[in-house]
């Protein structure tokens, strides 16, 4: 019997985008629309229900694929040694992880402390987790979460530790950190840790926070977390900021993001702010924002719930992304994705607050694609590519110039720009009639504003023709260069293996020129969880589809750059598994 529910656990995993258990019925009738059926939605079923592109980790949750409980353990267990029977891939970037078992990891955050850039903190979804139960002797490390860490205390030459964050439990409701992590440095010398936090036994979910302490990189403490119900280590505290704990709750917070006042003068100094989209019971979205003071004893809303919602009458904003500028300005940005019954048109706006967050003004929109009157008609969503197998979405990624060059805001998203294969109609498939199917080119496109966001540039394409995704922007806090990184699969005559590269601009936006940050081409499909040998009918499919996560991220600071990515060069038991791979660069190449 205990075989049998293991092997369920496995399989919920394996079709996690399409599981068989359905949302719960009881909806609350507080929403700001009547309930009306979703013609169309961005995601599988079981989270149809909601129309705008939910996180990857929030469709696995939706799905509530659960992980076993480990009911000891300090956080390893014995489990066969790591000899790998092929060769890893000799690159320049270090594998930002330590982990054994061949599960992967992906979905990428990074910062380093700016007063002191030998501390580099990166997070992952650590999706051990959801197999360990299963297969105990073959994860080596037991994962407590899924919210994953790495620190080093050398620039991110090595590492010092690798772990996760504790869980939560708030008002006594137990909640797995459950990964889309985004980490930021605090400005006392620790970092802040942002996560999903969801249930593994209900639909209760919500956002949480954990800020690190001086543990963290102190060699001689351990950061284990005894076991997956254990809710504090020693380096980690964590604090809930909003969610739904009703067992059958039908609403959903998804895709956190934090930013940090770092001007002395703000009465807002050292606080962080967290942007998230909130899913309501009827399918429509918005932009909520919390702030919380430094040592995250206060985490009031300062957009959603009973303050005016900073993204507006938008119904489907998704990717709500705040940045704090100089002077302690709060800008968020969102995009609005179609209709009810449409995938487009897609619309990406920024709104901003003085100082505090609770005085954003009317949204300014940035660029809009995917139908007639917008900037680019003829642009899609990239629902998907036509030469890889990993998930994709128009994620938009905003960032502000901290240096004494400017005070800029800069944007960055990727679109379609050609090639529409599989586009079924809606008569054929439950799809919308603007279905873009899959997609074979993206570009990236990137604006700069240099009046706090009242006015746009053009877009441009920053990419080659090929597979652009993921891009995430950047700008060195001492020499206000530009970054925009992302992966391409530009180097690949066959338009597949997948590379990250880095635009760069010396003239505050002005001009790019690219540089390459991977040194070979990392092959995305081979990542061992593939072929489903325990599937019913037996005609294939994977165990769990070949991830990249959602985002990539990087930092600056002094000329040098860190770019935390996903890849697939290191071998274990003879396969190449996806894991977290960290490049440290300056002007000159490879640190």
């Amino acid at each position: 019997m205990e075989s049998m529910r293991f092997l369920k656990v496995f399989l919920i995993i394996a079709v996690a985008f399409l599981s068989v258990l359905a949302l719960p019925s009881l909806m609350p009738s507080d929403s700001r629309f009547s309930l009306r059926p979703i013609m169309v939605s961005y995601n599988p079923y079981p989270a149809n229900n909601f129309h705008a592109p939910l996180s990857s980790m929030g469709l696995i949750g939706l799905a509530n694929a659960t992980a076993t409980i480990q009911t000891s353990g300090s956080g390893t267990a014995a489990s066969q040694s790591s000899s790998p029977s092929g060769q890893s891939i000799r690159q320049n970037a270090l594998r930002f992880t330590i982990d054994n078992s061949y599960f992967p990891q992906t979905e990428t955050t990074i910062a380093i402390d700016p007063g002191n850039t030998s501390h580099v903190v990166g997070g992952f979804n650590d999706q051990k987790f959801f197999f360990c139960g299963a297969l105990p002797v073959e994860c080596g490390t037991i994962s407590s979460s899924i919210s994953g860490f790495t620190s080093s205390t050398d620039g991110g030459k090595t590492i010092a530790k690798s772990n996760d964050i504790p869980n939560i439990a708030p008002f006594g409701v137990l909640l797995n950190s459950f990964g889309d992590p985004s980490v930021a440095p605090s400005v006392d010398g620790n970092f802040f840790y942002a996560s999903l936090a969801i249930s593994r036994s209900s639909f209760a979910n919500g956002i949480m926070i954990a800020k690190s302490n001086s543990s963290l990189f102190d060699n001689s403490v351990s950061c284990d977390t005894a076991s997956p119900i254990s809710t504090s280590n020693a380096c980690w505290n964590t604090v809930f900021i909003f969610g739904n704990l009703a067992r059958f709750a039908s609403t959903f917070e998804d895709k956190d993001r934090i930013t940090v006042d770092r001007n002395p003068a703000s009465p807002f100094y050292g606080s962080v702010y967290v942007g998230w989209d909130h899913f309501d019971s009827d399918g429509t979205s918005s932009s909520y924002l919390a702030r919380c003071d430094n040592n995250l004893s206060s985490c009031p809303l300062v957009s959603g719930g009973a303050q005016p919602i900073v993204s507006g009458s938008d119904i489907f904003p998704a990717w709500t992304t705040p940045v704090v500028d100089k002077n302690g300005n709060v800008y968020v940005t969102w995009c609005n994705f179609g209709t009810f019954t449409t995938f487009g048109p897609v619309s990406c706006r920024i709104s901003s607050s003085s100082p505090g967050g609770t005085s954003f003004g009317p949204a300014t929109t940035i660029l809009s694609f995917m139908g007639a009157d917008t900037t680019f008609p003829g642009y899609t969503v990239p629902l998907g590519w036509a030469t890889e197998t990993f998930r994709t979405f128009s994620l938009p990624s905003l960032a502000v110039d901290l240096s004494d060059r400017s005070n800029n805001l800069y944007f960055a998203i990727q679109v379609c720009a050609s090639g529409h294969y599989y586009a079924f109609p809606s008569d054929v498939a439950p799809v919308a009639n603007d279905n873009p199917g899959d997609c074979g080119n993206g570009a990236i496109l990137f604006s700069r504003s240099t009046n706090g966001g009242s006015v746009w540039s053009d877009p441009i394409s920053l990419s080659k023709p090929a597979v652009n995704d993921q891009p995430f922007v950047t700008v060195d806090s001492l020499t206000g260069q530009v970054y925009v990184v992302y992966y391409t699969t530009q180097f690949d005559q066959w338009n597949h293996r997948i590379d990250v590269v880095a635009s760069v601009s010396n003239n505050r936006g002005q001009n790019f020129h690219q540089s390459r940050v991977t040194s070979v081409s990392n092959e995305p499909n081979s990542d061992p969880n593939m072929y489903n040998y325990i599937r019913p009918n037996g005609i294939g499919g994977s165990f769990s589809v070949p991830q990249y996560g959602d985002y990539i991220e990087a930092t600056a600071r002094g000329g040098t750059l860190w770019v935390l990515f996903t890849g697939n060069y290191q071998s274990e038991d003879g396969t190449f598994q996806t894991d977290p791979f960290l490049a440290v660069l300056n002007s000159q190449g490879m640190l």
